[in-house]
């Protein structure tokens, strides 16, 4: 499965990677756990993406090497680079305005992801595969087979891949593979109890008092199979809370007895909503989102759509009603 990417990484010397807008701990960790090890093998690579590193996410970046692209720095940010990784991500809308420079450069690209829905035009070489927990286990794979060191700094970022997209081994992606790496990531150095501390156990005062508002704005249909929350510019201005301060609220949804998927609502610049869907099986989350757009996987996917936020709603509930699956009870 690498041996096209093993090739590119032993013919070339340096590499930008980059990852999606609104990074979690599968993009950064992915970013941090690849370039630590080509740089261990003397490459020079650079981390350049859309957004910035989330506040929880900063100890994985500790000299704050990653570089957020401007379009300032368009004009030289590819100077020096021989290849372009694209981690974690599978098409361009979601790499945001870098996404843009990366599509008009003329860089051999190379993506590794896990998530559904790959595009033929996005990379000149593609490893994809869903079977994957995350994408930092596809990493952790991927220098194993180049029969590389795996240090502490490496360990810990795909650890924190691990945790962020299984829910701390929650959710259904997680399986037997998932947890004999997360052993050996153990073995190697990552403390299960700090790392999710420092992923997880860092709520800011504004995620408090954004909970409550958040939560109050629940509503159902089809008997409770379908919910949805909303999150406007005013809610996190009240709270004094910031985007990525609502991470987690969905879930509390969906662990509510009956609910088969749940719409998170969120207001973002430009006139835009952000949507997150997930799924506790039966609904196919992907298909949603790609219908209008987005991407990721069968129970937990997001998307974009415009506003204002009350035709956002009505138009995406609108559209999930109409799933089999939402629309009629699961079999006795």
């Amino acid at each position: 499965m690498w041996k096209e990417i093993i090739k590119i990484i032993e013919s070339y010397d340096s590499f930008l990677l980059t990852t999606h807008i609104n990074p979690d701990g599968d993009a950064i960790g992915s970013q941090v756990a690849l370039k630590t090890y080509l740089e261990d093998i003397g490459k020079n690579v650079v981390i350049v993406n859309s957004s910035e590193t989330p506040d929880n996410l900063a100890f994985l970046d500790p000299d704050g090497e990653i570089r957020v692209f401007t379009r300032g720095t368009q004009k030289d940010i590819f100077k020096g680079i021989d290849v372009v990784f694209i981690l974690d991500v599978n098409n361009w809308e979601h790499l945001g305005v870098f996404g843009k420079a990366l599509r008009k450069d003329t860089h051999p690209r190379v993506c590794i992801d896990h998530h559904e829905g790959e595009i033929e035009d996005f990379a000149d070489v593609t490893v994809t595969d869903r079977s994957f927990a995350a994408t930092g286990v596809m990493v952790y794979d991927l220098i194993l087979t180049m029969n590389g060191d795996i240090t502490r700094d490496v360990a810990e970022a795909i650890y924190a891949a691990v945790i962020t997209d299984t829910g701390t081994f929650r959710f259904s992606n997680t399986d037997s593979r998932t947890f004999r790496v997360a052993a050996e990531l153990c073995d190697r150095g990552a403390d299960p109890h700090v790392l999710y501390r420092r992923v997880f156990a860092n709520k800011t005062w504004g995620t408090g008092k954004l909970l409550g508002p958040v939560l109050s704005s629940v509503q159902s249909a089809a008997d409770g199979r379908l919910a949805w929350i909303v999150a406007t510019k005013e809610m996190y201005a009240d709270a004094g809370a910031v985007y990525d301060d609502s991470d987690g609220f969905v879930d509390l949804v969906r662990a509510i007895k009956g609910v088969e998927l749940v719409l998170f609502f969120k207001e973002i610049p430009q006139d835009k909503v952000k949507v997150s869907l997930r799924s506790n099986g039966r609904v196919d989350a992907f298909a949603i989102a790609r219908s209008f757009g987005g991407g990721g996987h069968r129970m937990a996917s997001g998307m974009r759509v415009d506003g204002p936020m009350s035709e956002a709603i009505k138009t995406v509930v609108s559209t999930c009603l109409q799933v089999d699956e939402v629309k009629n009870p699961p079999p006795d």
